[in-house]
């Protein structure tokens, strides 16, 4: 039986498909495959430049002042002092939320733990009563604060129907440096667990 000559045409059609597609996967896929890694690896090496132009301007600046480190560590330490002082930290939040317009309503503390061997951090949760605007200002405040008290956790609720008010709760943290009152406020912590 003999093909007729469309038959053939479809034949060599359907073998040029199948040699194009090899040549697809076997020649042009792996050296695209090939250009990808080097651009990444370009984009690496761009960011690594960047990155140590950065480091190379900021060592420029530490040697035209070197005191500079020492004024870091002295505003650090200005803002962490050595006990925990919950009063401190209660008179601070409430201070930040009236200033905002936010209504301080409840600071519960957990007990301090060590994060370092340096600092110690007693984690907090607040709860206030506002406005979305007043919350932007409060965290305004919180940032200048003569303590450092960081926020870790945020949650806000629709408040009262008949009012415009949010229900907020904070989760703050607030750093000291000495052990000083520590074991008083575990063992208040613990007593309030039974």
């Amino acid at each position: 039986m003999k093909l007729s000559p469309r038959y053939w045409t479809i034949i060599a059609i359907v073998i040029a498909v199948v040699v194009l597609a090899l040549g697809v996967f076997l020649l042009v896929l792996p050296e695209k495959n090939k250009l990808g890694k080097i651009d990444d690896d370009i984009k690496a090496a761009k960011d690594s430049k960047v990155k140590a132009e950065a480091r190379k301007a900021q060592l420029e600046s530490y040697e035209k002042d070197p005191e500079q480190f020492q004024r870091q560590i002295t505003a650090i330490k200005d803002k962490i002092p050595e006990k925990v002082d919950l009063a401190d930290i209660i008179q601070q939040l409430d201070y930040a939320a009236e200033k905002a317009g936010l209504d301080f309503f409840s600071f519960t503390p957990n007990p301090p733990f060590l994060t370092t061997e340096n600092f110690y951090v007693v984690t907090v949760e607040t709860q206030f009563y506002g406005r979305y605007f007043n919350l932007v200002e409060f965290f305004n405040h919180v940032e200048r604060l003569q303590r450092s008290i960081k926020p870790v956790s945020l949650q806000v609720q629709a408040g009262d129907d008949l009012l415009p008010y949010l229900q907020i709760n904070i989760v703050l943290r607030a750093f000291f440096t000495t052990p000083a009152e520590v074991d008083l406020l575990v063992q208040q912590a613990e007593t309030k667990k039974k």
